[in-house]
C-alpha cells in the first residue's frame, strides 16, 4: 500500500476526516412541513421519527464539538508551544495551553445517549467518544488553570511535566475518538439524505441542493482514501464528475423561470464555490500523481479550506 506519510499530508488525512461531517445535517434543504414520514423509492429505507430525532441530536452534539475543539490541532500547538518540556530541568518561563473545556460537548453527547432510541451505528462509537472527553477535559481544566495562574514560574516546570504524559494521551484518545465518531456519523447522515433525496422533486433548489451536497460528501470520502492510499486516485476522477454534473444541474435552476439564462441564478455564491472545489481537487490530484510530500500537504490543506467555503456558502442557498 502506497500512503502519503510525510508530516504535512499524513496530519490532514486525520483533519480532513473532522470537519466534514459538521454540515451534514446545515446542507439538508429544510425539512417539510408535515410532520409524517416520507416514502421513499424501492431499496431506500426512511428513519423512524425516533431514530432521525437520535440522529439529529448527534448531529448537533458533535457540531457542537468541532466548533471549538480540533484535538489534533490543539496537542499540535501545545506541544509547539512548550519545546522546553521535553528539556528535564530546564526551568519554564512561559506554558501555553489553548483547548478549552468540552463541558457543554459532552452534556450535549449525555442528552442524545440519554434518547433511548437505539442506533447502534452511533451509539457505540458515541460512547467510546463521551469516553475519551470524559478524560480529557479535567486535564484540560487543569491545564488552563497552571497557564493562568503561572504556576511554572513557581515550581519551575515541575507540574507541567508531570501533567504531559498523561495530556498527551488523552488529548490524541480523544482526537482518535472523534475521528472514528465522525466517520460513522458521516455514514449514517448520508444514509438518511440518500433516503430524503428520493422523496425530493427533480427541478426544485431542495432536490439540487441536496445532490449537490451528496455527491461532494462522496468526493470527500474518495479524496481522505486517495490520501490514506495512493493507489486510490483514480476513483476520485468518478466522484469529481457526479459533483461537476450535479453542480451544473444546480446552475440551471433560475428564481424567476421567465428570466434571462444570465440573470437572476439560484444559489449562484454555492454553485462557484463548488466549482473552485472542482478546481482544488483536480490541483490535489495532480499533486498526489507527482509524489511529492509537500505539494500534497499544501494543496490538501487549500481543498480542505475550499471545502468549508463552499459549506459556508450553502447555508445563503435556499430551499
Amino acid at each position: 500500500m502506497t500512503a502519503f506519510r510525510t508530516h504535512n499530508a499524513a496530519r490532514l488525512v486525520a483533519v480532513l476526516a473532522l470537519p466534514l461531517t459538521v454540515v451534514l445535517a446545515g446542507c439538508k434543504p429544510d425539512a417539510p412541513a408535515s410532520s409524517a414520514v416520507p416514502t421513499a423509492a424501492p431499496g431506500l429505507v426512511v428513519p423512524e421519527k425516533q431514530q432521525v430525532e437520535k440522529l439529529n441530536a448527534y448531529v448537533m452534539a458533535y457540531n457542537k464539538l468541532l466548533q471549538w475543539h480540533s484535538f489534533g490541532k490543539i496537542l499540535r500547538d501545545y506541544q509547539r508551544a512548550n519545546p522546553k518540556i521535553a528539556k528535564a530541568g530546564a526551568p519554564l518561563d512561559s506554558y501555553s495551553f489553548g483547548g478549552g473545556d468540552v463541558d457543554a460537548a459532552l452534556r450535549a453527547f449525555e442528552k442524545a445517549m440519554a434518547m433511548t432510541q437505539s442506533l447502534p451505528e452511533l451509539d457505540e462509537p458515541g460512547k467510546a467518544l463521551k469516553a475519551a472527553l470524559e478524560a480529557v477535559n479535567p486535564l484540560i481544566k487543569e491545564a488552563r488553570t497552571y497557564e493562568s495562574t503561572k504556576e511554572y514560574l513557581s515550581d519551575k516546570g515541575a507540574k507541567a511535566r508531570q501533567m504531559d504524559g498523561p495530556l498527551v494521551a488523552a488529548l490524541s484518545a480523544a482526537n482518535k475518538a472523534t475521528v472514528a465518531f465522525g466517520t460513522a456519523l458521516s455514514a449514517q447522515t448520508l444514509k438518511r439524505d440518500e433516503a430524503e433525496l428520493a422523496t425530493l422533486k427533480p427541478g426544485t433548489v431542495g432536490f439540487h441542493k441536496l445532490k449537490v451536497s451528496l455527491e461532494t460528501r462522496k468526493l470527500a470520502t474518495a479524496v481522505k482514501a486517495a490520501l490514506d492510499d495512493k493507489q486510490n486516485v483514480p476513483a476520485i476522477d468518478t466522484a469529481l464528475q457526479a459533483v461537476s454534473a450535479a453542480n451544473t444541474e444546480l446552475g440551471t435552476l433560475r428564481k424567476d423561470p421567465k428570466a434571462p439564462p444570465a440573470w437572476d441564478p439560484v444559489c449562484a455564491m454555492y454553485k462557484d464555490k463548488i466549482d473552485s472545489l472542482i478546481g482544488g481537487t483536480r490541483t490535489l490530484v495532480a499533486a498526489m500523481k507527482d509524489g511529492s510530500g509537500k505539494s500534497v500537504g499544501e494543496a490538501a490543506s487549500q481543498w480542505f479550506d475550499m471545502r468549508n467555503s463552499a459549506v459556508d456558502a450553502s447555508n445563503n442557498c435556499g430551499g
